[in-house]
This record gives C-alpha cells, sequence and structure tokens, in this order.
C-alpha cells in the first residue's frame, strides 16, 4: 500500500513537472480562451509564444494573464482598426495580472470615452470577432442592434 502511494505521488510530481499551474488557474486561462471564441490549444500556444519571446520558463509565466493579455491585443487591435481609438495609447486599459484573480481593468471614464467612439462605428459592430466582442463585455462595454451600452 505504501508503494502504491509513493508512486502515486511521484507521477503527480512528474505531472507538475510538465505543468505547474494548479486546477483553477487552467480552468480560468480556458474558460477566457473559450469565452473569446479560441480554444484550450490557441491558450498553449499564447503562453509557449510568450516564453519564447520573453526567454522565460514554462513554469515562471502566469498563464492566466497570458491567455488574456493575447485576448486584450486582439480586441485592442480590432477595436483601433475599427474606431482610430487604442485602448492602451488613448485611455488606459489593461489586463492585471495575478492567476486565476487576473483580470481586465480600465477606468469608468475611459469606458464611457470607448462608447462614445464605438457609438460612430454602429454600422460595423458585426467586423469584431467574438474576441473583441467578448473583451468589451468584459469591461462593461456591449454592442447590441447598432446600438453601445
Amino acid at each position: 500500500m505504501e508503494n502504491l502511494e509513493y508512486l502515486e505521488n511521484e507521477i503527480a510530481s512528474f505531472r507538475e513537472a510538465f505543468c505547474p499551474y494548479g486546477y483553477l488557474d487552467i480552468k480560468t486561462a480556458v474558460s477566457h480562451a473559450i469565452n473569446a471564441g479560441f480554444d484550450s490549444a490557441w491558450a498553449f500556444d499564447q503562453i509557449e509564444l510568450f516564453c519564447d519571446e520573453c526567454g522565460m520558463k514554462f513554469s515562471d509565466v502566469d498563464p492566466c494573464y497570458i491567455v488574456m493579455d493575447g485576448i486584450f491585443q486582439q480586441a485592442r487591435n480590432e477595436i483601433e482598426a475599427l474606431s482610430g481609438f487604442d485602448v492602451c495609447n488613448d485611455a488606459n486599459f489593461y489586463v492585471y495580472g495575478n492567476f486565476m484573480c487576473s483580470s481586465f481593468e480600465g477606468a469608468e471614464e475611459d469606458r464611457e470615452r470607448l462608447r462614445a467612439v464605438l457609438s460612430g462605428c454602429s454600422g460595423h459592430f458585426d467586423e469584431l470577432s467574438d474576441c473583441a466582442t467578448y473583451w468589451l463585455i468584459e469591461n462593461e462595454v456591449e454592442l447590441s442592434a447598432g446600438e453601445v451600452k
């Protein structure tokens, strides 16, 4: 019986070497990816790309932040292409990284400015991807029937 328990502990340690993140961190990262119209493979690719570009080890990064930042950057590019408004340079939206507690952040006055800008683009909301729409909803900016709320 002791050998089985020891084996299970060793298997868990071995598995953690491949994936150092907790279940809830993985669930949060993948959930954001799915809600933005992607899948777990896309989420993993974001983390792998980030590690490669930054020269960091897989075990040293926040998977939730990286996935959410990937969503944020795509939404940023689409919103700027649609409206000319850059949610980073013309406002102060960002991703707060803290593993499963990571969040999209922005001040209310920035949300109001974004709503005003997007109101002028109401005929083109269908050009935004699920990713951009998800990011907007997460930032309390909702597009419906040519209207911005």
